[in-house]
């Protein structure tokens, strides 16, 4: 299998200090910035919830590796308009 098709796992630590883990749906270009779209996992086969969905935006830490943070809410309100339109 190409590693383009290997699925991204995000970890996204929640206000009470848990770690729920996410797949990465798609990645959005805005502003010059990249935006990932992440999709929870169910924690078990049989949940039927609906995946929580989030929008992050990707940027580059000191050590140069990837880092998963919260966008401005004029970053989520424009990237959450073309996500809605694809």
């Amino acid at each position: 299998m190409d590693m383009k098709d290997e699925p991204i796992i995000v970890g996204i630590e929640s206000p009470d200090g848990t770690v729920k883990d996410y797949v990465q749906d798609e990645v959005i270009p805005f502003a010059g910035k990249q935006f990932a779209v992440l999709v929870s996992i169910p924690e078990t086969e049989d949940d039927e919830e609906e995946p929580e969905i989030l929008l992050s935006r990707i940027d580059i830490d000191d050590k140069g590796e990837e880092e998963y943070v919260p966008p401005t809410d004029e970053e989520y309100d424009a990237v959450a308009a073309i996500y809605n339109e694809m």
